[in-house]
């Protein structure tokens, strides 16, 4: 667990915001000794491991990329004006620390009002076209180090919390990516029966480009999407969401594949794990809803850790989860797969 803990936070220590994901270097380092690795031309990191000769072969996914903000413009005061880089919490936004990844990294809060200048009782989450970073820095300072369309980070350090819980920003879907990496190297000494390509994706959070470009290239015969889902807090429906240390959410919906999903739901009770279950009446809400019609149709699985807070700077996940999904990952391979 001291392993995989360590993982987890070397990937949440780099950036990556969706698009501008090349500066994820750990990724390829983790990944690096279990197998060949290539960096596609948008940003993904691909493991390739097992049998290459194989027609069988199985992709599993998590994407790499976290949201942010991105600058738009810079007023003659120094103030960054900035938009969503993905879906940004705009509730949690007011006050918060960032980072601007400019020529050297900077320093900034997102500006808000005193409470004695607001007359509107509910207006407590700032509207999208009015996100204002101030960073200390006259305007030229600002202009020499920041460009249009560099990325912005939501401060959100990893902290330890009681019972093997992990609280941070980028959880959603570091976790994921923990989790495929600690997959690789459960299947590192194993004879696999088919080819096996692992996935960390970009631009998930921006519109799935990664999940999209890699499955084309890869062609796989069947995928494993691995992202976070709802865990159970007060507010949140039963029927949607998972308890941490329960192993994992099983998707069910129309655009996955139930051969997949019944293969999933098999080796988790024989494994030992009490997995939530989130049905969907149409798409997930994950890479599995391209994957699944890349080229000619690939059947898909979606597999999600149990996370609180999503989209905030204060994601939490349970190591437990990380785990026992690197555990049911590891034995979908090693059998080959659902077909």
């Amino acid at each position: 667990m001291e392993g995989l803990k360590e993982i987890l936070f070397e990937l949440l220590r780099e950036d990556g915001v969706s698009g501008d994901e090349d500066d994820c270097c750990a990724a390829e380092r983790l990944l690096c000794e279990y197998g060949e690795t290539t960096r596609t031309e948008n940003g993904s990191v691909i493991l390739t491991m097992g049998d290459k000769t194989n027609d069988k072969h199985i992709m599993l996914d998590a994407h790499i990329d976290r949201i942010g903000l991105i600058v738009t413009y810079v007023d003659d005061r120094g103030f960054i004006k900035a938009a969503p880089c993905g879906g940004v919490d705009m509730r949690t936004l007011p006050s918060s620390a960032v980072t601007v990844l400019g020529r050297k990294k900077i320093t900034g809060v997102v500006c808000t009002f005193p409470p004695h200048l607001i007359k509107d009782e509910g207006g407590d989450a700032v509207s999208k076209d009015k996100i204002w970073i101030d960073t200390g820095l006259p305007a030229e300072k600002v202009c020499e180090l920041v460009e249009l369309g560099d990325r912005i980070i939501i401060n959100g350090k990893p902290r330890e919390l009681l019972n093997n819980r992990i609280a941070a920003a980028a959880l959603d879907n570091r976790a994921g990516c923990a989790a495929l990496v600690e997959t690789a190297r459960l299947l590192k000494d194993k004879q696999l029966p088919c080819r096996l390509s692992i996935v960390l994706s970009s631009q998930e959070e921006t519109g799935e480009l990664g999940a999209k470009t890699a499955a084309f290239s890869l062609a796989p015969t069947e995928a494993v999407i691995v992202d976070v889902g709802f865990a159970k807090q007060s507010g949140v429906p039963d029927e949607m969401s998972g308890s941490f240390g329960c192993g994992g959410i099983i998707s069910i919906a129309p655009v996955l594949s139930r051969t997949v999903t019944n293969k999933l739901i098999e080796i988790s009770r024989n494994l030992g794990h009490k997995c939530g279950y989130e049905v969907d009446g149409d798409t997930t809400g994950t890479n599995a809803d391209s994957i699944a019609g890349s080229r000619g149709g690939v059947p898909c699985g979606v597999l999600s850790i149990p996370e609180r807070y999503m989209h905030t700077q204060v994601e939490v996940v349970s190591l437990d989860d990380i785990e026992s999904t690197a555990e049911i990952l590891s034995q979908y391979v090693s059998e080959g797969g659902a077909f």
